[in-house]
């Protein structure tokens, strides 16, 4: 639901403890959240003329920061304490490589290392004492590393989903968490670590994350708020699943209920995927047209910037396109060619409230 704006005035000064922002942004309406864009910079599919052109054309369009994934185990893939040279190539290479364009990297550190968590699947948490030291040391080692270029961490990767974390467990996840935590936090005590997107607005998992120990842990909250049906558009109400963008007050709830009520959301995911349809298509599986994705990003970021102001940051998944083909590009806003989709070449106009921010969904 969309709050009125006397309620949702009230509820932030208790939590935000002011009127939601400096006087400019009070005189204009809620500021716009800052975009950024997932750049799988790691991934051995890309060769650095392919990073480049799409960093570049995420440059040319207003983006300001991307999210990196980071893979612990191709760090540490033998033991705790030493980085691989060829992992940390890697790494360095698209960290660098971002920083070079003034894109701020979001670092998800995830995929443990099998002396880490005694198992072949690097989806498997880390649980044992020698485990969990091994990510608060690399996590320290990592802020001292990239300190000032890396301008947040975020442990792990929809960590309430059985594919991304095995057992999906909160309890093990507030374990992640704190280790993690306390080890950025002691390389540089200025890192902003953010709680692990969840996938969907799962308020349920993370209110018994917080209650395990995951509260006071992080500095943002981390939400993927994908809808289901996958093709509907972002402004359906709350009908209490955690499928829905509007079910954002029921998490500003449960966190406040933890003492974490004042810290800022970031969709660390979001977006719609370009594809055909058919009769048996599943609901968690439809796409979208170019036209329609590109309306369904202006309409999340008008949404936020009106309803939402505590989510600052936003940021679409994913970068490359997944064909040349604009009708079944997937995810991703950049083409092949350099090109980018419509949902990426509007949002400067999206972002400033200018009259060419609105898409027509067809």
């Amino acid at each position: 639901m969309k709050w009125p704006c006397p309620v949702l005035i009230v509820l932030l000064a208790v939590l935000v403890g002011g009127c939601g922002g400096p006087p400019q942004a009070r005189d204009r309406g809620w500021a716009p959240p800052e975009f950024g864009v997932q750049f799988h910079g790691t991934w051995t599919d890309y060769d650095d003329a392919e990073r480049e052109m799409v960093l570049d054309a995420l440059v040319a369009h207003g983006v300001t920061t991307v999210r990196i994934d980071v893979s612990w185990r191709m760090l540490e893939p033998e033991r705790s304490g030493t980085f691989d040279e060829y992992g940390l190539e890697v790494v360095d290479n698209a960290i660098q490589m971002a920083a070079d364009r003034n894109l701020r990297p979001l670092v998800t550190l995830w995929m443990a290392p099998e002396w880490a968590n005694g198992s072949g699947d690097e989806r498997v948490p880390p649980t044992s004492a020698a485990g969990l030291a091994g990510l608060e040391d690399v996590a320290s080692r990592l802020a001292i590393r990239y300190r000032g270029v890396v301008d947040a961490w975020e442990v792990w990767n929809e960590p309430n989903d059985d594919d991304f974390m095995t057992g999906a467990d909160p309890e093990q996840y507030a374990d992640l968490l704190s280790a993690a935590y306390h080890g950025f936090k002691e390389g540089d005590p200025n890192s902003t670590v953010v709680f692990g997107g969840t996938s969907y607005i799962d308020v349920e998992w993370i209110r018994r994350a917080l209650a395990a120990g995951a509260a006071g842990h992080f500095d943002v909250m981390g939400v993927h708020p994908y809808l289901r049906p996958s093709d509907a558009p972002p402004g359906l109400p709350d009908d209490g699943s955690p499928w829905r963008l509007h079910r954002l007050p029921a998490l500003v709830t449960a966190m406040a209920a933890f003492g974490d009520g004042g810290k800022p959301i970031w969709f660390t995911e979001f977006g719609w995927c370009v594809h055909p349809n058919t009769p048996q298509t599943p609901v968690w599986d439809r796409g979208v047209s170019i036209n329609e994705q590109a309306a369904y990003a202006a309409e999340t970021i008008d949404i936020v910037r009106s309803t939402y102001p505590m989510v600052t940051r936003v940021y679409w998944y994913r970068a490359r396109a997944e064909s040349p083909d604009p009708e079944r590009a997937g995810y991703g806003l950049v083409y092949p060619d350099g090109q980018v989709a419509p949902a990426l070449s509007q949002m400067p106009d999206v972002l400033s409230g200018g009259e060419g921010g609105s898409a027509s969904a067809s």
